[in-house]
């Protein structure tokens, strides 16, 4: 019976193998993204590792995803240069900013750029590899979901209503507990990310 370091072997030679016709540097890219992919998922279940390898995909399947999106066609054709992915940091930081932004100022403006910097960073997290899928949601649900549910009921049950005391007691309370939680959300993020660094540690 094979040992589970044999069985990951065998899977990512067969990957290799089967990504012969990449570029190097694109083969080489695709195998650490599997390695780390690989690592961290054996740290969280030791003992499942042909479940682990039978989530990862065929390795024909991934060559082939690999192939296409390269524009690889059977034979020697130049690929097309892969767009390189953005650092993980980005969208931590737009979270970061736009929980700030929109309580800089009362302008409606302040508030569609928060809006928007939020909107551009939740679809870079959930295109990004930089986390494990399982783990993101809980990130961007208290980085984003939370404090976007407070922004509206601020305006809905304080501004709107045109309370001025009302609004001047919770302003500062409101724009910290909003702040709070985009930071707690963006540090869960943060450490739940899967760089090559921490996958091998």
């Amino acid at each position: 019976m094979k040992t589970d370091d044999t069985l990951v072997r065998d899977y990512l030679a067969t990957v290799e193998r089967e990504s012969a016709a990449l570029p190097p540097a694109a083969r080489q890219e695709l195998m650490a993204d599997l390695n780390e992919h690989i690592e961290v998922a054996r740290a969280e279940r030791p003992d499942d590792i042909r479940t682990i390898l039978r989530e990862m995909g065929d390795p024909r399947t991934i060559a082939g995803t690999a192939l296409l999106e390269l524009g690889v066609a059977a034979g020697p054709a130049a690929p097309r240069p892969r767009r390189p992915r953005s650092p993980a940091w980005v969208p931590l930081a737009l979270l970061l900013i736009g929980s700030v932004v929109v309580y800089a100022g009362e302008h409606v403006l302040l508030a569609w750029m928060s809006l928007a910097m939020r909107i551009t960073a939740v679809v870079m997290v959930c295109r990004s590899h930089h986390w494990i899928p399982a783990r993101k949601w809980t990130g961007l649900a208290v980085a984003v979901v939370l404090p976007v549910l407070m922004n509206v009921t601020w305006y809905l049950a304080v501004v709107a209503p045109g309370n001025d005391a009302v609004i001047d007691d919770w302003r500062v309370p409101g724009a910290v507990a909003g702040i709070v939680l985009t930071v707690a959300g963006v540090g869960w993020l943060w450490h739940t990310r899967q760089d090559r660094a921490r996958a091998r540690s």
